[in-house]
């Protein structure tokens, strides 16, 4: 039995595609659990309204981390053996579950191949493979609008939360989402500590399903992102890893610095300084309970992260000069963690 976890914030105008393409599905044992996020709009009301089969609970705005964990909690009292995690904006493919299922094992995160949905129409380009990671915390979208035809099945860095097959077991032996990240990052963080507890992650390209995805540069992202990398760094990494990217990371603070000041949003990065420092505590005592998987698995997890930040929405020659450093260092370095 899969629970399909959609979280919704003032998603209506979204959810009926969703909804309908997941009921639609070839593969029957589901069970869809909608938490709503404190919306403005008649979202609840919707639901339940058209589909009454559907779990619908009405939570506050505990943010992308809260509100998929409130369902991945209720997909346990279910007795559910897979959370299917899934952004209202998109639609799966009607085989999209059943692919999944036919590779799916207990020790296993699967990742159906993210399609691009772009001005309402479903497109064959790659929205994502899955997080690329970088050493130095930041994530992005893998082969972002390259042919599907250019995906295999593979192991991968970490998965991406807009749609995701994970077993419950896995959820309950390494924790739900850090609630203190609210939004964005929270998936990267879940992921690498799946790896960090010796699960798998990997991509299933003939699961297909389309995504309304936007690049966003908004300054509230911005603060989020900042401030969660960071934490992000701080809890799944060993003091050593730390040390030795300290230069690298001294250098790319201050053109973060510089760059959030011709952009503007410089007060978001000095609040997410402050945000991050005000998070140590409880931060501190994730980090206690990772380290003995830390110090067991840092070395050959190394293999998931790269020097290069790749990304078509954020390219300029700016930053082919800085993958230029970068790549140096994380070579220079590398070895030695």
């Amino acid at each position: 039995m899969i629970a399909v976890v959609i979280v919704g914030y003032n998603s209506r105008k979204d959810l009926k595609d969703c909804l309908d393409s997941v009921y639609k599905s070839s593969f029957k044992k589901f069970k869809i659990i909608f938490v709503d996020n404190g919306s403005g709009d008649d979202s609840v009301r919707f639901v339940e309204a058209m589909y009454p089969k559907a779990d619908v609970i009405k939570n506050k705005n505990t943010g992308f981390a809260g509100g998929n964990n409130v369902g991945i909690r209720r997909a346990f009292e279910l007795g559910c053996d897979y959370v299917f995690l899934l952004n209202p904006d998109t639609t799966i493919h009607k085989n999209c579950l059943e692919k999944l299922v036919a590779k799916a094992d207990q020790q296993t995160i699967l990742q159906p191949l993210i399609l691009l949905n772009i001005d309402g129409q479903n497109t064959d380009l790659i929205n994502t493979t899955g997080g690329h990671l970088n050493f130095l915390g930041f994530s992005y979208c893998s082969d972002y609008k390259k042919n599907k035809s250019t995906a295999r099945e593979k192991d991968i860095a970490i998965a991406s939360g807009a749609a995701v097959l994970i077993p419950t077991n896995i959820l309950k032996k390494i924790g739900l989402f850090d609630e203190n990240f609210f939004m964005y990052h929270e998936d990267v963080d879940l992921f690498y500590r799946a790896r960090l507890f010796g699960f798998n992650i990997r991509l299933i390209p003939d699961s297909l399903l389309w995504h309304k995805y936007s690049f966003s540069r908004n300054s509230n992202k911005m603060f989020y992102t900042d401030r969660n990398r960071l934490l992000f760094l701080y809890k799944n990494f060993s003091l050593k890893y730390l040390v030795l990217i300290l230069p690298i990371s001294i250098i790319n603070e201050i053109l973060m610095i510089l760059y959030s000041l011709i952009s503007g949003w410089f007060f978001q990065k000095i609040r997410a300084y402050f945000s991050a420092l005000a998070l140590l505590g409880p931060s501190s005592t994730r980090r206690k309970t990772n380290l003995p998987q830390i110090r067991k698995r840092e070395r050959t997890l190394k293999q998931f992260i790269g020097p290069e930040i790749s990304f078509s929405e954020v390219a300029n020659s700016f930053l082919t000069f800085y993958n230029l450093i970068t790549k140096i260092y994380w070579y220079l370095i590398k070895p030695s963690i």
